[in-house]
């Protein structure tokens, strides 16, 4: 068994943190004999602590969950020993720009076109395919993109 410990857990105003963290096994594994389910392990965090918590070393799935923050990562818990909690963060962490950010981008981009288009005169519009929810069908007066054939326009509606 391994035991993770330590890490003081305050927010950005410097406050002590109350929540919890969760452990679990992010799949069913065997370790010398034992079989380890995906069950979770949930402590309590006060005023910016909490207990030490007992696992089986291997990957995990640890949530930390306190006021308006949720955050969640995996790890690989150590043989045996003491392990800090912020360890464990920082052996997995890497920032990726979400994908969501990108296609919002995208959006307003799309968006600020069509009203570009539309203060020219040509009153043009930006409508959102039905049934395929991010896809965007501009149509500037009597010329229409094929919704099928981005790039393609017809001429009439």
């Amino acid at each position: 068994m391994t035991t993770i410990t330590g890490t003081t857990i305050k927010n950005v105003a410097n406050g002590l943190s109350n929540g919890d963290i969760t452990v679990e096994s992010p799949q069913p594994r065997g370790r010398a004999g034992t079989f380890i389910d995906t069950g979770a392990k949930t402590v309590e965090v006060v005023n910016g602590t909490f207990a030490p918590i007992e696992v089986e070393p291997g990957p995990i799935l640890v949530t930390i969950t306190t006021e308006g923050a949720h955050t969640v990562f995996e790890a690989l818990v150590p043989d045996s020993g003491n392990v800090d909690l912020w360890a464990l963060r920082e052996q997995t962490y890497s920032y990726t720009e979400p994908v969501i950010s990108e296609v919002a981008e995208l959006v307003q981009r799309a968006e600020a076109a069509a009203d570009r288009a539309e203060q020219g005169g040509g009153g043009g519009s930006l409508t959102e395919v039905a049934g395929r929810p991010g896809v965007f069908q501009y149509t500037a007066g009597l010329l229409t993109e094929i919704p099928e054939r981005p790039g393609v326009f017809q001429i009439g509606a």
